[in-house]
């Protein structure tokens, strides 16, 4: 009788879902955000939407609305278009560089208040408005695919540490640790390159690392599985150290700070004559000295800016009882800085 009711409560329930048709609806995979230029509205959002065709080909498609809510910028895209607007496949959002000086947590609230947008959406800045970058032609698979794409494998096989927005409102809201974004630049109707990582004072954007700096910002805030760095020896040589494994340990005394960094990797490359066991050692040591310089210049960087992307206070906050958060401001400005790295070159190939 029990199993009777059931079967019916679910048979009940079921009709009272609503039912889409993949080809009458559209579904929002990205969305871009910019300040409006209308005084009496705050932003002009767009929305992008994708046409799979028959021949597997997609079309991109967007619509701009403006509004002081993301709820605005719904409803002025469903007035202009001839289908109904569904948000369940949000993959990217872009904010242009005017909206993330101002401020985005209104809007990052948003989507994490929408139960039909997942929390692995890429959260990015962009070099200019965000409604150019997303009304570009990019690759075969659509331009969200695309964007998406180009970040995933950055953070799996580059220089771009793990990001998402469940990731950007963790570090939004906890505090002793400031949130950061990616940051791409759109070169051409359909490219778009990744430049920089956008750096965050709560939840405005305060400065923007550049390429050069994104292995050693890596190494401070997460860890590489797989990735690459070139290192220049004497006479003008190179070695290509490939897939680079990183770890890092930080420990955090009343005004000083320990980093110490582990790397793995392999010299795939050479172009002096002979790899020589002295070689090897070279690239270590070269390697151990720019990785302590730059971390360093980059610690004291954040420490300037009033920052804190590494999470030293959430760190500190963990080593020590009674942890002041207010004190810890203050604290912060004088903090003493020490990296130490070891590197160790596993594999060679043949040394000679």
């Amino acid at each position: 009788m029990k199993k009777l009711l059931l079967i019916c409560l679910v048979l009940l329930l079921s009709g009272c879902v609503d039912k889409e048709i993949l080809d009458d609806i559209n579904i929002e995979v990205g969305v871009g955000y910019d300040l409006a230029e209308d005084p009496k509205d705050k932003y002009r959002g767009t929305i992008l939407f994708q046409e799979f065709q028959p021949d597997k080909s997609v079309i991109n498609r967007t619509f701009s609305g403006n509004g002081k809510l993301r709820q605005d910028l719904i409803i002025d895209v469903t007035r202009q278009s001839s289908e109904p607007v569904v948000t369940g496949g949000l993959k990217v959002a872009v904010f242009g560089p005017k909206i993330s000086k101002l401020g985005i947590y209104d809007l990052i609230d948003s989507f994490q208040r929408d139960p039909s947008i997942g929390a692995r959406v890429f959260v990015i800045t962009s070099e200019d408005k965000a409604e150019d970058l997303l009304k570009g032609e990019y690759g075969t698979r659509g331009n969200s695919t695309y964007i998406y794409n180009l970040i995933q494998h950055n953070i799996e096989h580059r220089d771009i540490p793990k990001t998402n927005l469940h990731l950007a409102f963790r570090n939004y809201h906890e505090r002793g640790r400031d949130m950061f974004l990616p940051r791409l630049k759109k070169i051409a109707n359909d490219k778009v390159e990744l430049i920089g990582i956008s750096l965050f004072e709560k939840d405005k954007e305060v400065d923007i690392l550049p390429l050069e700096d994104l292995f050693f910002f890596k190494l401070l805030v997460d860890k590489y599985s797989e990735g690459n760095f070139d290192v220049q020896l004497k006479k003008g040589d190179l070695a290509a150290i490939k897939s680079i494994k990183s770890t890092h340990k930080i420990k955090i005394t009343d005004n000083h700070a320990a980093i110490n960094i582990n790397i793995e990797g392999i010299v795939r490359e050479y172009t002096g004559t002979k790899l020589t066991t002295a070689v090897v050692k070279d690239v270590e040591k070269k390697l151990e000295k720019k990785v302590e310089r730059e971390c360093l210049k980059l610690l004291k960087k954040f420490q300037e800016l009033g920052v804190d992307p590494v999470g030293l206070g959430q760190i500190k906050k963990t080593q020590h009882r009674n942890f002041d958060y207010k004190k810890w401001e203050d604290d912060y400005k004088t903090l003493g800085f020490e990296v130490k790295c070891n590197v160790n070159i596993e594999e060679t190939g043949i040394i000679e």
